[in-house]
């Protein structure tokens, strides 16, 4: 596998890698090296190697540099090593990653690319232009190309497939969709059980990054209505951030100072996956507030599942992706920027447990329906496929 990513972070990557061990196979990892982490470990059974390459945020020309760079020192890799594998999966982004495998395409192995985001859509929501826009065009030609390269592609919602096969950047024959499940060995409710704050308070968890489209500025917003109606009401925030990605989270909490609820907004240090479900076991709601563009449009958060795997009721901005995978009374869904109908919804869920417990044992059904194990068992079909023999597949887990 190939992501542009530290693997200890990347819960999709891991899920399968681990799975695949799980099954009986040998899986090696190619990513991005924290300057804390050893530069080979093993980790439940998967083989990381981590290439001399940090993630640092900037601007177009820090992106086109980590990734040429990244996809170069894989490129060199596989090359030296292009018999070795029967598959090599590439993550995105960016799309053209999966050209580090061209040696051992030529050889005949299988190549896959695993759609995380539409590039494009991706791109469009940063600068905030249109698909259409000129400074676009590479982007879509490098998708294009991509997904013409590769001997499938999985896509992490049914969306995003439908979109590339709508586009033609691949067909439907050569592409699954492959959900980002929540991995119910590590987000267990009942190894977790949900138990709340502490006495007195009420908390809106948020984890991921911090940026403008994210929408984390809604949830401080929401604040100063919202403690008027919830006494202890505070906002948690563990920010996923990267080297020289601090001035989203100092706009935050300027915001939070002019709107005085400074007092309110508590920043802690990103989280080890295996952290987060205890961590999500202490919070009163879980929150996913983006601000609608083409790309949140049809993005799910994959801290939405996790949350409703741990019995956690969901506040979120409502969404195609949302509206489509969940019914009204499984998650609490509000219009981008109505504070109002945000506050209300906190408002109910503090003030009517019943009401709350009521959503969240709805919300199992979302859980059930894509549990890891069902989207797995795609993933091992279409492998059976391009390889013409059966995989061994993980057993059922958790």
């Amino acid at each position: 596998m190939v992501v542009h990513a530290y693997y200890e972070g990347d819960a999709r990557v891991r899920r399968y890698a681990e799975s695949l061990v799980a099954g009986g196979h040998s899986v090696e990892v190619l990513a991005l090296r924290a300057k804390d982490k050893p530069k080979r470990e093993v980790l439940r059974g998967v083989d990381v190697h981590r290439l001399p390459l940090s993630r640092r945020r900037g601007g177009t020309l820090r992106y086109l540099f980590e990734y040429v760079w990244f996809t170069l020192l894989c490129g060199f890799l596989l090359t030296w090593r292009a018999r070795r594998y029967d598959v090599v999966h590439v993550h995105n982004m960016p799309d053209f990653l999966v050209f580090a495998a061209l040696l051992p395409r030529l050889f005949g192995r299988v190549v896959l690319l695993d759609v995380h985001d539409l590039m494009p859509e991706v791109y469009c929501s940063k600068f905030k232009t249109s698909v259409r826009h000129p400074g676009i065009w590479p982007i879509r030609l490098q998708e294009w190309v991509s997904h013409r390269f590769a001997s499938a592609c999985c896509f992490a919602t049914e969306r995003f497939r439908r979109g590339a096969i709508e586009r033609g950047t691949v067909r439907e024959s050569r592409s699954i969709a492959v959900m980002n499940a929540a991995d119910t060995t590590l987000f267990d409710r009942h190894k977790h059980p949900w138990r709340g704050p502490a006495p007195g308070e009420f908390v809106m968890l948020y984890l991921g990054t911090v940026s403008h489209r994210h929408g984390v500025d809604q949830c401080v917003r929401v604040l100063p209505l919202a403690k008027q109606r919830i006494p202890g009401i505070k906002l948690v925030i563990h920010a996923k951030l990267s080297e020289a990605e601090g001035k989203p989270m100092q706009e935050l909490q300027d915001l939070a100072k002019e709107l005085g609820v400074g007092d309110l907004v508590d920043i802690r240090p990103p989280l080890p996956l295996q952290e987060v479900p205890a961590a999500m076991s202490r919070a009163s709601v879980g929150v996913f507030t983006p601000h609608l563009d083409v790309h949140i449009d049809m993005a799910l958060s994959l801290k939405v599942p996790e949350f409703v795997a741990m019995d956690v009721p969901v506040v979120a901005v409502r969404t195609s992706i949302m509206t489509s995978l969940f019914r009204e009374d499984e998650v609490a869904m509000f219009p981008d920027g109505d504070m109002q109908a945000f506050a209300d919804w906190l408002a109910r869920l503090h003030d009517d447990p019943v009401f709350r417990q009521q959503m969240v044992e709805k919300a199992r059904r979302f859980t059930r329906d894509h549990a890891w194990e069902n989207e797995f068992a795609g993933y091992v079909k279409l492998l059976e496929r391009l390889l013409s023999r059966p995989v061994a597949a993980a057993p059922a887990r958790g």
